[in-house]
């Protein structure tokens, strides 16, 4: 049997990114690729690539910071700050009697 503890809720700030587009033009601008970022950012060239294009438009605040850093931005002209509240669910092991062991 599966069981799980109750956690208080935690609250998790995610940088939402306004404009994809003005992500990778600003990128562009500075005449950099997207591996190069990625190296700046310590992040993959593949993450980068799925936040200039739009299929993922949040990211955690220290990865949103240190973009922003490496375009020379201003946090707030590129991200857009959203708090969010989730319950984590631990689960725990299960304890298996010798009898039920296959």
């Amino acid at each position: 049997m599966n069981r799980t503890r109750y956690r208080p809720p935690t609250r998790e700030v995610w940088m939402h990114i306004k404009d994809p587009a003005k992500l990778r033009r600003r990128r562009k601008a500075r005449d950099m690729t997207q591996f190069q970022l990625a190296v700046m950012t310590r992040c993959t060239q593949q993450y980068v690539s799925l936040l200039e294009s739009g299929r993922d438009r949040d990211c955690s605040e220290d990865v949103a910071l240190r973009i922003c850093k490496a375009l020379d931005v201003d946090l707030e002209d590129y991200f857009e700050a959203r708090e969010v509240s989730r319950t984590p669910r631990v689960a725990t092991a299960s304890r298996v009697d010798g009898d039920d062991a296959a």
